[in-house]
């Protein structure tokens, strides 16, 4: 009497499907994430003007000079953060790279930042190695990182 039953057709299943979907869009739009990019530039061609976006966001033209840096943060969703940026420099130009995404996040060596530095020849994917220390006991342990530099793009 009264009570109302989960419709046979879904085996009772519906409310756990339910529950999956939920937790699954809370989870993949809470990751913190953040972008960053450097101007490492060197030589007569110094200043960087780069535009990012996002589906959702534009970012705008910014423009940088050397040792200068940007960083966004944003949640990071694992269904479509895709952020995109165009790089202009008196050496070249590089279009509609795809410079964060869920699937980048290994590539960053960073589980939370990815970092993209702009050289003169071209645009970098800042990854971070540790370096191990040995101590009179033999034992290793590790505190600090040092830049590894992997260029992406060439100028064109």
């Amino acid at each position: 009497m009264g009570t109302k039953k989960i419709p046979k057709t879904l085996d009772g299943n519906f409310v756990l499907i339910i529950l999956i979907i939920t937790t699954l869009m809370m989870v993949t739009h809470s990751h913190g994430f953040q972008l960053e990019i450097r101007n490492e530039l060197s030589g007569r061609y110094r200043k960087l003007v780069y535009k990012c976006w996002s589906r959702d966001n534009d970012l705008g033209w910014r423009e940088n000079w050397p040792d200068q840096h940007k960083d966004w943060s944003f949640a990071m969703s694992l269904f479509h953060t895709y952020f995109h940026c165009n790089f202009r420099t008196g050496y070249g130009r590089v279009d509609n790279q795809l410079v964060a995404s869920w699937k980048m996040k290994e590539q960053c060596g960073d589980r939370s930042k990815c970092t993209w530095v702009v050289k003169k020849d071209g645009l970098y994917l800042r990854h971070w190695k540790t370096i191990f220390f040995s101590n009179k006991y033999g034992n290793e342990r590790w505190d600090e990182y040092v830049p590894h530099d992997v260029l992406q793009k060439a100028w064109s």
